[in-house]
């Protein structure tokens, strides 16, 4: 006889969250997405060229303000996906790749947020801005790669890492 679910989450499977705060994690990533590539569209492509230089345009600070609210809100869906997601996949072994690089991204993401708040120099933060958008861009690659992906947990023994060249082998198996 097998037990029945006690929870709507566990009729979903074991690391699908529930559709309220699947939205909500959905929309805070699409926002923060969303408004770091426009403030990027507007600050290198719809500058114009002024009397005394480039004249930045007027939405570009608009979303710059909005991508730093969906930022914090990102670092508060992390911090809640943690528990609930990030850490019970990595035990199961599922979907390791792409979560490590997704949390590993978003950890980046935060510290070179705040660099480019708090740095002063302007060769670092040059240095900074396009570490972080760089890494912004992709992270939307990576997140599709992990959410598409239906993979199943390792099969094999990799021990404490998902690396295919740890996994323990068999005494007779040969190279």
């Amino acid at each position: 006889m097998t037990p029945t679910p006690t929870s709507a989450s566990e009729e979903r499977g074991p690391l699908r969250l529930p559709r309220i705060r699947r939205y909500t994690v959905y929309f805070i990533s699409i926002g923060t997405f969303v408004t770091g590539a426009l403030w990027l569209y507007y600050h290198y492509f719809m500058r114009k060229q002024g009397q005394f230089g480039f004249q930045n345009n007027p939405l570009e600070s608009l979303w710059q303000i909005l991508h730093a609210g969906f930022s914090f809100a990102a670092v508060w869906a992390l911090g809640w996906l943690w528990t609930t997601h990030v850490m019970r996949g990595w035990n199961m072994r599922w979907r390791r790749w792409s979560g490590g690089t997704l949390v590993g991204a978003s950890i980046v993401l935060t510290v070179t947020g705040y660099a480019l708040y708090y740095i002063g120099s302007r060769q670092w933060r040059e240095w900074t801005a396009i570490a972080h958008w760089a890494i912004g861009l992709a992270a939307l690659a990576v997140f599709l790669i992990h959410w598409l992906s239906k993979s199943l947990p390792h099969q094999r023994d990799h021990g404490p890492y998902p690396w295919p060249w740890h996994r323990k082998r068999h005494p007779v198996e040969r190279r």
